[in-house]
Protein backbone atom coordinates (compact mmCIF):
# COMPACT_ATOMS: atom_id res chain seq x y z
CA UNK A 1 0.00 0.00 0.00
CA UNK A 2 2.76 2.59 0.72
CA UNK A 3 3.87 2.26 -2.92
CA UNK A 4 0.54 3.76 -4.03
CA UNK A 5 1.24 6.97 -2.13
CA UNK A 6 4.56 7.31 -3.95
CA UNK A 7 3.70 6.06 -7.42
CA UNK A 8 0.41 7.94 -7.90
CA UNK A 9 1.88 11.42 -7.15
CA UNK A 10 4.84 10.59 -9.42
CA UNK A 11 2.48 9.61 -12.25
CA UNK A 12 0.37 12.75 -11.71
CA UNK A 13 3.52 14.91 -11.79
CA UNK A 14 4.73 13.19 -14.98
CA UNK A 15 1.38 13.71 -16.72
CA UNK A 16 1.28 17.35 -15.56
CA UNK A 17 4.76 18.04 -16.96
CA UNK A 18 3.88 16.41 -20.28
CA UNK A 19 0.64 18.41 -20.53
CA UNK A 20 2.56 21.64 -19.90
CA UNK A 21 5.46 20.78 -22.21
CA UNK A 22 3.56 19.15 -25.08
CA UNK A 23 0.31 21.10 -24.86
CA UNK A 24 -0.11 24.35 -22.96
CA UNK A 25 3.41 25.70 -23.54
CA UNK A 26 4.00 23.97 -26.87
CA UNK A 27 5.05 27.20 -28.62
CA UNK A 28 6.35 29.19 -25.63
CA UNK A 29 10.11 29.44 -25.29
CA UNK A 30 10.37 30.94 -21.79
CA UNK A 31 8.16 28.37 -19.99
CA UNK A 32 9.92 25.54 -21.83
CA UNK A 33 13.28 26.95 -20.69
CA UNK A 34 12.09 27.23 -17.09
CA UNK A 35 10.79 23.64 -17.12
CA UNK A 36 14.13 22.49 -18.55
CA UNK A 37 15.96 24.27 -15.71
CA UNK A 38 13.72 22.75 -13.02
CA UNK A 39 13.93 19.23 -14.45
CA UNK A 40 17.72 19.52 -14.75
CA UNK A 41 18.07 20.70 -11.14
CA UNK A 42 15.88 17.84 -9.90
CA UNK A 43 17.87 15.25 -11.88
CA UNK A 44 21.19 16.73 -10.75
CA UNK A 45 20.04 16.42 -7.14
CA UNK A 46 18.76 12.85 -7.54
CA UNK A 47 21.25 11.31 -9.98
CA UNK A 48 24.32 13.56 -10.08
CA UNK A 49 26.02 15.46 -12.88
CA UNK A 50 27.48 12.46 -14.72
CA UNK A 51 24.13 10.70 -15.12
CA UNK A 52 22.44 13.98 -16.03
CA UNK A 53 24.96 14.46 -18.85
CA UNK A 54 24.42 10.83 -19.83
CA UNK A 55 20.79 11.68 -20.58
CA UNK A 56 22.02 13.74 -23.55
CA UNK A 57 24.41 11.15 -24.99
CA UNK A 58 21.82 9.43 -27.19
CA UNK A 59 19.90 12.65 -27.87
CA UNK A 60 22.84 14.70 -29.15
CA UNK A 61 23.16 13.31 -32.74
CA UNK A 62 19.40 13.66 -33.24
CA UNK A 63 19.34 17.19 -31.80
CA UNK A 64 22.22 18.24 -34.07
CA UNK A 65 20.37 16.87 -37.09
CA UNK A 66 17.31 18.88 -36.04
CA UNK A 67 19.38 22.06 -35.83
CA UNK A 68 20.70 21.37 -39.34
CA UNK A 69 17.17 20.87 -40.73
CA UNK A 70 15.81 24.05 -39.10
CA UNK A 71 18.76 26.08 -40.43
CA UNK A 72 18.06 24.61 -43.87
CA UNK A 73 14.39 25.62 -43.56
CA UNK A 74 15.47 29.18 -42.78
CA UNK A 75 18.02 29.41 -45.59
CA UNK A 76 15.48 28.07 -48.10
CA UNK A 77 12.79 30.47 -46.89
CA UNK A 78 10.30 27.70 -46.08
CA UNK A 79 6.91 29.19 -45.20
CA UNK A 80 5.97 29.72 -41.57
CA UNK A 81 3.07 27.83 -39.98
CA UNK A 82 0.89 30.89 -40.59
CA UNK A 83 1.66 30.73 -44.31
CA UNK A 84 3.91 33.80 -44.33
CA UNK A 85 7.38 33.62 -45.99
CA UNK A 86 9.83 32.09 -43.54
CA UNK A 87 13.17 33.43 -42.37
CA UNK A 88 16.22 32.06 -40.58
CA UNK A 89 15.42 33.83 -37.24
CA UNK A 90 11.87 32.43 -37.30
CA UNK A 91 12.94 28.83 -37.91
CA UNK A 92 15.76 29.05 -35.34
CA UNK A 93 13.26 30.30 -32.75
CA UNK A 94 10.72 27.65 -33.75
CA UNK A 95 13.42 24.97 -33.66
CA UNK A 96 14.61 26.03 -30.20
CA UNK A 97 11.07 25.55 -28.84
CA UNK A 98 10.69 22.14 -30.45
CA UNK A 99 14.13 20.97 -29.31
CA UNK A 100 13.39 22.06 -25.73
CA UNK A 101 10.05 20.24 -25.91
CA UNK A 102 11.81 17.06 -26.99
CA UNK A 103 14.51 17.34 -24.31
CA UNK A 104 11.99 18.14 -21.57
CA UNK A 105 9.90 15.07 -22.39
CA UNK A 106 12.99 12.87 -22.08
CA UNK A 107 14.06 14.49 -18.80
CA UNK A 108 10.52 14.14 -17.38
CA UNK A 109 10.60 10.38 -17.86
CA UNK A 110 14.18 10.21 -16.50
CA UNK A 111 12.93 11.99 -13.39
CA UNK A 112 9.98 9.61 -13.04
CA UNK A 113 12.17 6.52 -13.22
CA UNK A 114 14.61 8.10 -10.79
CA UNK A 115 11.83 8.43 -8.20
CA UNK A 116 9.85 5.23 -8.84
CA UNK A 117 11.56 1.84 -8.86
CA UNK A 118 10.40 -1.30 -10.62
CA UNK A 119 9.84 -3.03 -7.27
CA UNK A 120 7.46 -0.25 -6.26
CA UNK A 121 5.48 -0.72 -9.45
CA UNK A 122 5.40 -4.45 -8.76
CA UNK A 123 4.03 -3.81 -5.24
CA UNK A 124 0.93 -2.05 -6.60
CA UNK A 125 -2.38 -3.91 -6.12
CA UNK A 126 -2.47 -5.47 -9.58
CA UNK A 127 -4.34 -8.72 -10.24
CA UNK A 128 -2.16 -11.82 -10.47
CA UNK A 129 -3.23 -12.35 -14.08
CA UNK A 130 -1.36 -9.11 -14.96
CA UNK A 131 1.23 -9.21 -12.20
CA UNK A 132 2.82 -12.35 -13.64
CA UNK A 133 4.08 -10.29 -16.60
CA UNK A 134 5.92 -7.96 -14.23
CA UNK A 135 7.17 -10.85 -12.10
CA UNK A 136 8.73 -12.56 -15.12
CA UNK A 137 9.61 -9.42 -17.09
CA UNK A 138 12.09 -8.05 -14.53
CA UNK A 139 14.30 -11.17 -14.26
CA UNK A 140 14.18 -11.59 -18.03
CA UNK A 141 15.44 -8.03 -18.56
CA UNK A 142 18.15 -8.49 -15.91
CA UNK A 143 19.17 -11.80 -17.49
CA UNK A 144 19.39 -10.15 -20.90
CA UNK A 145 21.59 -7.31 -19.60
CA UNK A 146 24.04 -9.61 -17.80
CA UNK A 147 24.03 -12.23 -20.57
CA UNK A 148 24.77 -9.64 -23.26
CA UNK A 149 27.69 -8.28 -21.23
CA UNK A 150 29.11 -11.81 -20.86
CA UNK A 151 28.60 -12.56 -24.56
CA UNK A 152 30.46 -9.37 -25.48
CA UNK A 153 33.26 -10.34 -23.11
CA UNK A 154 33.65 -13.75 -24.72
CA UNK A 155 33.51 -12.26 -28.22
CA UNK A 156 36.28 -9.82 -27.32
CA UNK A 157 38.60 -12.78 -26.58
CA UNK A 158 38.36 -14.02 -30.18
CA UNK A 159 41.51 -13.11 -32.10
CA UNK A 160 39.64 -11.91 -35.20
CA UNK A 161 37.67 -9.43 -33.04
CA UNK A 162 40.85 -7.80 -31.72
CA UNK A 163 42.04 -6.41 -35.05
CA UNK A 164 41.77 -2.67 -35.56
CA UNK A 165 39.72 -1.17 -38.39
CA UNK A 166 37.18 -3.98 -38.64
CA UNK A 167 34.81 -3.66 -41.58
CA UNK A 168 31.22 -2.60 -40.88
CA UNK A 169 29.92 -5.91 -42.24
CA UNK A 170 32.14 -7.82 -39.81
CA UNK A 171 30.94 -5.77 -36.84
CA UNK A 172 27.31 -6.17 -37.92
CA UNK A 173 27.69 -9.96 -38.09
CA UNK A 174 29.38 -9.98 -34.68
CA UNK A 175 26.41 -8.13 -33.17
CA UNK A 176 24.06 -10.53 -34.94
CA UNK A 177 25.92 -13.52 -33.44
CA UNK A 178 25.69 -11.91 -30.00
CA UNK A 179 21.95 -11.41 -30.46
CA UNK A 180 21.52 -15.05 -31.48
CA UNK A 181 23.27 -16.20 -28.30
CA UNK A 182 21.14 -13.79 -26.27
CA UNK A 183 18.00 -15.12 -27.95
CA UNK A 184 18.88 -18.71 -26.99
CA UNK A 185 19.60 -17.78 -23.37
CA UNK A 186 16.51 -15.61 -22.89
CA UNK A 187 13.97 -17.96 -24.48
CA UNK A 188 15.28 -20.82 -22.33
CA UNK A 189 14.87 -18.66 -19.21
CA UNK A 190 11.38 -17.55 -20.31
CA UNK A 191 10.25 -21.15 -20.79
CA UNK A 192 11.68 -22.34 -17.46
CA UNK A 193 10.44 -19.46 -15.27
CA UNK A 194 7.14 -19.14 -17.16
CA UNK A 195 6.27 -22.78 -16.49
CA UNK A 196 7.13 -22.34 -12.82
CA UNK A 197 4.80 -19.33 -12.62
CA UNK A 198 2.01 -21.26 -14.36
CA UNK A 199 2.49 -24.12 -11.90
CA UNK A 200 2.33 -21.72 -8.94
CA UNK A 201 -0.84 -20.10 -10.32
CA UNK A 202 -2.44 -23.50 -10.66
CA UNK A 203 -1.65 -24.68 -7.13
CA UNK A 204 -1.77 -21.44 -5.12
CA UNK A 205 -4.33 -19.29 -6.92
CA UNK A 206 -6.61 -21.96 -8.41
CA UNK A 207 -5.98 -20.62 -11.90
CA UNK A 208 -5.45 -23.00 -14.83
CA UNK A 209 -1.94 -22.94 -16.23
CA UNK A 210 -1.38 -21.62 -19.73
CA UNK A 211 -1.28 -24.78 -21.84
CA UNK A 212 0.53 -23.31 -24.83
CA UNK A 213 3.01 -21.09 -23.02
CA UNK A 214 2.20 -18.25 -25.45
CA UNK A 215 2.23 -15.59 -22.74
CA UNK A 216 5.75 -16.18 -21.47
CA UNK A 217 7.26 -16.76 -24.90
CA UNK A 218 5.68 -13.56 -26.22
CA UNK A 219 6.94 -11.77 -23.09
CA UNK A 220 10.41 -13.15 -23.81
CA UNK A 221 10.24 -11.80 -27.36
CA UNK A 222 8.99 -8.45 -26.04
CA UNK A 223 11.94 -8.18 -23.65
CA UNK A 224 14.29 -9.14 -26.49
CA UNK A 225 12.93 -6.32 -28.67
CA UNK A 226 13.33 -3.84 -25.81
CA UNK A 227 16.85 -5.00 -25.00
CA UNK A 228 17.89 -5.09 -28.65
CA UNK A 229 16.73 -1.48 -28.98
CA UNK A 230 18.32 -0.19 -25.77
CA UNK A 231 21.61 -2.06 -25.31
CA UNK A 232 22.55 -3.80 -28.58
CA UNK A 233 24.09 -1.19 -30.94
CA UNK A 234 24.92 -1.41 -34.63
CA UNK A 235 28.12 0.63 -35.18
CA UNK A 236 28.11 2.76 -38.34
CA UNK A 237 31.03 4.27 -40.27
CA UNK A 238 32.15 7.62 -38.91
CA UNK A 239 30.89 6.97 -35.37
CA UNK A 240 27.48 6.67 -33.76
CA UNK A 241 25.17 3.67 -33.93
CA UNK A 242 21.71 2.42 -34.76
CA UNK A 243 19.99 -0.33 -32.81
CA UNK A 244 19.01 -3.93 -33.35
CA UNK A 245 15.35 -3.42 -32.44
CA UNK A 246 14.01 -3.85 -35.97
CA UNK A 247 16.19 -6.91 -36.50
CA UNK A 248 14.29 -8.51 -33.62
CA UNK A 249 10.88 -7.28 -34.85
CA UNK A 250 11.42 -8.87 -38.27
CA UNK A 251 12.82 -12.03 -36.67
CA UNK A 252 9.93 -12.45 -34.20
CA UNK A 253 7.38 -12.08 -36.99
CA UNK A 254 9.11 -14.69 -39.14
CA UNK A 255 9.80 -17.04 -36.23
CA UNK A 256 6.60 -16.82 -34.16
CA UNK A 257 3.88 -15.29 -36.36
CA UNK A 258 1.77 -12.15 -36.50
CA UNK A 259 0.46 -12.20 -32.91
CA UNK A 260 3.93 -12.36 -31.37
CA UNK A 261 5.33 -9.98 -33.99
CA UNK A 262 2.68 -7.34 -33.36
CA UNK A 263 2.78 -7.54 -29.55
CA UNK A 264 6.55 -7.85 -29.15
CA UNK A 265 7.27 -5.33 -31.92
CA UNK A 266 4.81 -2.70 -30.72
CA UNK A 267 5.04 -3.04 -26.94
CA UNK A 268 8.75 -3.91 -26.74
CA UNK A 269 9.75 -1.00 -28.98
CA UNK A 270 7.39 1.44 -27.22
CA UNK A 271 8.88 0.50 -23.82
CA UNK A 272 12.35 1.20 -25.22
CA UNK A 273 11.15 4.59 -26.46
CA UNK A 274 9.70 5.43 -23.04
CA UNK A 275 13.18 4.81 -21.64
CA UNK A 276 14.99 6.75 -24.40
CA UNK A 277 12.78 9.02 -26.57
CA UNK A 278 9.26 9.07 -25.03
CA UNK A 279 7.68 11.45 -27.58
CA UNK A 280 8.05 8.73 -30.21
CA UNK A 281 6.39 6.00 -28.09
CA UNK A 282 2.80 6.40 -29.44
CA UNK A 283 4.04 6.34 -33.06
CA UNK A 284 6.35 3.42 -32.29
CA UNK A 285 3.59 1.37 -30.67
CA UNK A 286 1.45 1.60 -33.80
CA UNK A 287 4.11 1.52 -36.52
CA UNK A 288 6.28 -1.28 -35.14
CA UNK A 289 3.22 -3.24 -34.10
CA UNK A 290 2.09 -3.10 -37.73
CA UNK A 291 5.60 -3.97 -38.91
CA UNK A 292 5.70 -7.07 -36.70
CA UNK A 293 2.18 -8.10 -37.73
CA UNK A 294 2.99 -7.87 -41.45
CA UNK A 295 6.32 -9.68 -41.04
CA UNK A 296 4.42 -12.40 -39.16
CA UNK A 297 2.28 -13.09 -42.23
CA UNK A 298 5.38 -14.85 -43.64
CA UNK A 299 5.46 -17.32 -40.72
CA UNK A 300 5.54 -20.91 -42.07
CA UNK A 301 5.27 -19.58 -45.63
CA UNK A 302 7.51 -20.17 -48.66
CA UNK A 303 10.83 -18.42 -49.38
CA UNK A 304 9.30 -15.76 -51.65
CA UNK A 305 6.78 -14.61 -49.04
CA UNK A 306 9.53 -14.66 -46.42
CA UNK A 307 11.12 -11.90 -48.49
CA UNK A 308 8.03 -9.95 -49.55
CA UNK A 309 6.30 -9.59 -46.17
CA UNK A 310 9.41 -8.46 -44.23
CA UNK A 311 10.15 -6.05 -47.09
CA UNK A 312 6.61 -4.67 -46.82
CA UNK A 313 7.01 -4.44 -43.05
CA UNK A 314 10.21 -2.42 -43.48
CA UNK A 315 8.42 -0.07 -45.88
CA UNK A 316 5.66 0.38 -43.29
CA UNK A 317 8.33 1.32 -40.75
CA UNK A 318 9.75 4.13 -42.92
CA UNK A 319 6.41 5.45 -44.19
CA UNK A 320 4.70 5.16 -40.80
CA UNK A 321 7.36 7.11 -38.92
CA UNK A 322 7.56 9.76 -41.63
CA UNK A 323 3.79 10.34 -41.67
CA UNK A 324 3.39 10.07 -37.88
CA UNK A 325 6.19 12.54 -37.14
CA UNK A 326 5.10 14.94 -39.91
CA UNK A 327 1.52 15.27 -38.63
CA UNK A 328 2.22 15.08 -34.87
CA UNK A 329 2.18 18.72 -33.64
CA UNK A 330 4.88 18.10 -31.02
CA UNK A 331 7.28 16.81 -33.70
CA UNK A 332 6.50 18.12 -37.20
CA UNK A 333 8.11 18.03 -40.61
CA UNK A 334 11.62 18.91 -39.41
CA UNK A 335 11.70 15.83 -37.17
CA UNK A 336 10.25 13.69 -39.97
CA UNK A 337 12.98 14.84 -42.39
CA UNK A 338 15.77 14.61 -39.80
CA UNK A 339 14.72 11.08 -38.84
CA UNK A 340 14.20 9.81 -42.41
CA UNK A 341 17.83 8.77 -43.19
CA UNK A 342 18.13 6.92 -39.88
CA UNK A 343 14.82 5.14 -40.48
CA UNK A 344 15.89 4.06 -43.97
CA UNK A 345 19.09 2.54 -42.59
CA UNK A 346 17.19 1.07 -39.63
CA UNK A 347 14.66 -0.56 -41.97
CA UNK A 348 17.37 -2.02 -44.22
CA UNK A 349 19.32 -3.36 -41.23
CA UNK A 350 16.14 -4.84 -39.77
CA UNK A 351 15.17 -6.54 -43.03
CA UNK A 352 18.55 -8.16 -43.73
CA UNK A 353 19.49 -8.79 -40.10
CA UNK A 354 16.10 -10.23 -39.15
CA UNK A 355 16.12 -12.66 -42.05
CA UNK A 356 19.71 -13.73 -41.29
CA UNK A 357 18.83 -14.27 -37.64
CA UNK A 358 15.77 -16.29 -38.61
CA UNK A 359 17.85 -18.48 -40.94
CA UNK A 360 20.39 -19.10 -38.15
CA UNK A 361 17.68 -19.91 -35.58
CA UNK A 362 15.96 -22.30 -38.00
CA UNK A 363 19.30 -23.99 -38.73
CA UNK A 364 19.89 -24.45 -35.00
CA UNK A 365 16.29 -25.69 -34.63
CA UNK A 366 15.49 -23.31 -31.74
Amino acid sequence: MPSIFKVIPAVVLLVLILVLVCGIFLDSLLPQSLIFAMLSLALLALRGGRRWLGSFRLMLPFLLSLVFVYVLFGLCGLREQSGQPGSLPYWLSFGARRILLFVNSVLAFRLFFSVVSFDELLALPIGIAWQKYFILGKPLYNTAESAYAQINGHQALIASEQRSGLHFRHRFKARLAALLALLMALLDTARHKGRLIDNRLLHCHSRPASGTGDWYLILGFTVLVTVATVIVPIPVPGGGFFNFGDVMVVFVGLYAGSKAGALAGGIGSAIADLLLFPLFAPITLLVKGCEGLVCGLAHNKGPVLRILFPLLGSMILVAGYFAGEWFMPQLGKAVALADLPANLVQAAAGFFGGRLLFAAARYLDL
